[in-house]
């Protein structure tokens, strides 16, 4: 036997079909056939010592009818099929995967056995179908687009067994009876009448097709909705549709295989991308007018938060990330830490390089300051002026004292870079620096006072130098 699929979702239970019919090896088939019909059964299942032995379909009915098999004194032990799909019920996985089992061995039973290997019940698509409510899915998919075109065909005159042969031949589950001159539906035969015929004792090569045939045909046009399909084969109990077009010349047949192939989780992907896709068409001037919205609103929000000469943060959004940042820290209790930046003697430095310099020396500075900061964490703003601001999140006295001598070096190394031209005369930062860890008991505000303190106090020692301190809780 085949091995069992790993097991991966909830058991299947819901569509296990209790007590399928089942009989022992030794059961002739001419008895087997019989109790198919009575009970309407597509199959038998065979046991041996209370095991699974293999499985007997309509459709070996319909291989031994067409090859003029003589029925009399076989054993299903004999024409039955071995190699078994099955499942154990231990292991058995969603509807989902059930279905894909009958796609990719073009099956339509599943077999389902205890740990002991004995039959419990088994999965069919007829009981996949029934526990399915995939109206949401269906309702949007025309017959047309998943149909059958290739129809193998019969006429009214012609013998049963020509007819059976070709179910055979072309391993179809019916054949429709159709018009020749008007190309238009008017029955069908299919394996379950071929069970049927032989348990009544019908012969295949007196009998045609206008004798016993189903009519009059149900069918469904191929612009209704799969969902209106579902329901008519629950309906009937039956397990295809013919389809028809325009004046009712015949276009095709869906069968529920193809319902439950587009209920597969992959196939149900592509069904909801070409939905999507549909969507999508209609919506395109919508969906374009929402991203030029969007856009226009990044951008202008971006322009709220920049400093137009620097391109650094503005003092805007440096309070909105100080408050951010001193709420993260005050509830993880980790340090933080400011600095504040004022360019030494920018006043005179504008009085007679102009402000056109002055400008180019502010973007030198900020390139410094960018240079400097060593995570990406840290977040340099222009203060305001000339002063500039330092947020170093996860940062103590020590590291604060590291990046404001960083700050020195980067500045100098960046003057170097430029000329005269550019640059009319290297400048100088004093700063003021601060850590804490955050507590209730105080502010952001007594944070950036007690920073302007020390920028204060750099000041007055000369200048271009810095003042740090560690800033307790009150």
């Amino acid at each position: 036997m085949m091995s069992p699929l790993a097991p991966t979702q909830p058991a299947i239970e819901s569509i296990i079909q209790a007590l399928p019919l089942t009989l022992p090896t030794q059961t002739l088939v001419t008895e087997a056939i019989d109790q198919m019909s009575t009970t309407r059964t597509s199959s038998v299942l065979v046991t041996e010592d209370k095991q699974l032995a293999g499985i007997f379909t309509e459709r070996d009915v319909v291989r031994l009818v067409s090859s003029n098999t003589k029925l009399l004194g076989l054993t299903l032990g004999q024409m039955m099929t071995r190699n078994v799909v099955f499942l154990k019920s231990s292991e058995a996985i969603d509807i989902f995967s059930v279905s894909r089992l009958f796609n990719l061995h073009k099956i339509r039973h599943v077999p389902i056995l205890d740990d002991a290997d004995q039959v419990i019940g088994i999965a069919t698509p007829e009981s996949v179908r029934s526990h399915l409510k995939p109206e949401h899915l269906l309702r949007y998919i025309r017959v047309a687009e998943v149909m059958e075109k290739k129809i193998i065909l019969g006429t009214p005159d012609e013998p049963l067994l020509s007819l059976v042969k070709k179910m055979a031949q072309h391993r179809v589950s019916c054949v429709v009876i159709h018009q020749p001159e008007n190309n238009r539906p008017i029955g069908i035969i299919t394996e379950r009448d071929t069970v049927r015929f032989v348990s009544k004792g019908v012969d295949f090569n007196e009998v045609t097709a206008q004798n016993v045939m189903t009519t009059p045909l149900s069918v469904v046009n191929d612009q209704d909705s799969l969902w209106g399909v579902h329901e008519k084969m629950q309906t009937l109990n039956i397990r295809r549709l013919v389809v028809t077009e325009g004046y009712g010349t015949l276009a095709g047949i869906v069968t529920q295989s193809q319902l439950l192939k587009l209920l597969d989780p992959t196939e149900m992907y592509h069904v909801m991308q070409q939905m999507q896709q549909v969507i999508e068409q209609q919506t395109q001037e919508l969906v374009t007018l929402n991203q030029d919205l969007q856009a226009a609103n990044a951008k202008l929000k971006e322009l709220a938060s920049i400093d137009d000469l620097t391109q650094l943060l503005n003092r805007r959004s440096f309070n909105h990330w100080l408050k951010q940042k001193w709420h993260y820290h005050l509830r993880y209790k980790k340090p933080l830490s400011l600095l504040i930046c004022d360019v030494d003697y920018f006043k005179a430095y504008n009085d007679t390089y102009g402000h056109l310099a002055g400008d180019r020396c502010l973007m030198v500075i900020a390139q410094a300051l960018q240079e400097a900061i060593r995570f990406s964490s840290d977040m340099v703003a222009r203060f305001g002026g000339e002063e500039f601001a330092v947020i170093l999140p996860d940062t103590d006295s020590f590291g604060v004292e590291v990046v404001a001598k960083k700050i020195q070096a980067c500045l100098k190394n960046v003057q170097n870079q430029y000329t005269s031209d550019t640059l009319a005369k290297p400048v100088t930062l004093s700063m003021g620096g601060v850590t804490t860890i955050p507590d209730e008991s105080f502010s952001t505000e007594q944070l950036l006072e007690t920073a302007d303190q020390l920028l204060y106090q750099a000041k007055q020692q000369g200048r271009n130098t810095y003042r740090l301190k560690m800033l307790a809780s009150l």
